[in-house]
């Protein structure tokens, strides 16, 4: 595995020493670019072209266009958790009320925070992109342990069974949550790349069948996972 995806990548020194005004206008322009192109077509030169800067200046900032990209994902990344790591288990009285919530919060990020949550959809269905096949395979390690660890604090408060190794149940759970986006489209209809092309956030009108999807899928993990 690369030293990219092995750790945090940070801007060079230089991109800290631009004020925050300049600094806003550079991260929001290439957001709204990565944001509304796949990797392979969001272009350098046309972000450089409407910010008036040369396109020199990208590469004084960063390393590379992966590196820029894993830095505004990063970011991105950093206001989801502030939306979902307020949702604690202790409120919930079982996981999968919790795990319920955990979903409505990420509906709320996407709609006050649109161009992020756009960035953050076209990264986990661009696993085919040569350039983010490495990246995509660290995100999703990243969440089978976090999934993991959930599932293992449910063993052992009792609430899960104990005959099936945790990371077996990981696995599970990350592939049904993973494919609720599919299960929309396919089951209800939902038209994700219509709210992409009116420039809508992309869960924009959608919060209902999202929460109706995952009850229906609860009520088969229940059976699945609660001992």
């Amino acid at each position: 595995m690369s030293k990219k995806t092995q750790q945090t990548e940070m801007p060079k020194e230089t991109f800290h020493k631009l004020n925050a005004a300049k600094k806003e206008a550079f991260t929001e322009a290439f957001l709204y670019e990565f944001s509304h192109r796949s990797y392979e077509e969001a272009s350098i030169s046309s972000v450089v072209k409407s910010l008036g800067i040369a396109k020199g200046s990208v590469y004084q900032y960063f390393e590379d266009k992966l590196d820029l990209l894993l830095y505004l994902k990063e970011q991105c990344e950093l206001v989801k958790m502030e939306y979902i790591m307020h949702v604690k288990r202790a409120d919930f009285p079982d996981f999968w009320s919790y795990y319920r919530a955990i979903y409505a919060e990420g509906v709320k990020f996407d709609i006050e925070h649109p161009l992020k949550g756009r960035l953050l959809y076209n990264i986990a269905n661009s696993s085919h992109a040569p350039a983010l096949k490495e990246v995509f395979e660290t995100w999703k390690s990243k969440a089978l342990i976090m999934l993991g660890a959930m599932i293992q604090e449910e063993v052992d408060r009792g609430n899960f069974r104990n005959d099936v190794p945790v990371e077996t149940m990981a696995h599970f759970l990350y592939s049904v949550s993973s494919s609720i986006g599919e299960y929309m489209k396919t089951i209800h209809a939902v038209d994700f790349e219509a709210n992409l092309k009116a420039d809508l956030p992309l869960l924009a009108g959608k919060k209902k069948v999202l929460l109706q999807s995952i009850d229906e899928s609860i009520l088969l993990l229940k059976r699945a996972f609660n001992n």
